[in-house]
């Protein structure tokens, strides 16, 4: 069980290296470029994966330690998204605070005792789960976040050959 948390923070700490490694090379045109009208381009993955980082899965494992079986709420991304702050939106400034914010998270995450670990809380979407399993859906959505930004690359240079 601790090799799989130690995998899972493992792949948590990789994220950030593997965003900037991902975006060093692209100019806006590329961050921006959109491959349909319902698909976010890659400065709006790097901001959500900032907000996601600091108001949705931080604070969810924080109220999983904290509380007994708390009930999480719903997050509806995509209006979160349409109203968020987006005064922050260079490449440069996202990576930076996605860094702060991710080892935040890690700081947490490395210091979790086993019975922390076990802790459960209940969603409308995923019914109930403990810490770890919380931790298993952040690395999946770090790498559902990363495959799309390689797609958004692949198909945005697909449109220069």
């Amino acid at each position: 069980m601790i090799t799989a948390r130690s995998a899972l923070i493992t792949t948590l700490e990789q994220t950030h290296p593997t965003l900037v490694r991902l975006t060093a090379a692209l100019n806006d045109e590329a961050l921006d470029y959109r491959q349909d009208a319902d698909e976010w381009t890659i400065r709006e993955i790097l901001a959500h994966l900032v907000d996601d980082e600091m108001f949705i899965m931080r604070t969810r494992l924080e109220r999983i330690i904290k509380e007994d079986v708390p009930s999480l709420g719903s997050h509806d991304e995509k209006y979160w998204y349409s109203q968020r702050n987006k005064g922050r939106d260079r490449v440069s400034e996202l990576l930076h605070d996605f860094a702060i914010q991710r080892a935040a998270s890690l700081n947490i995450l490395t210091f979790l005792r086993d019975s922390e670990w076990a802790r459960k809380a209940y969603h409308p979407e995923y019914d109930h789960f403990t810490a770890e399993e919380w931790v298993g859906h952040w690395v999946e959505h770090d790498t559902v976040h990363i495959a799309q930004i390689k797609r958004n690359i692949a198909s945005w240079q697909a449109t220069l050959a």
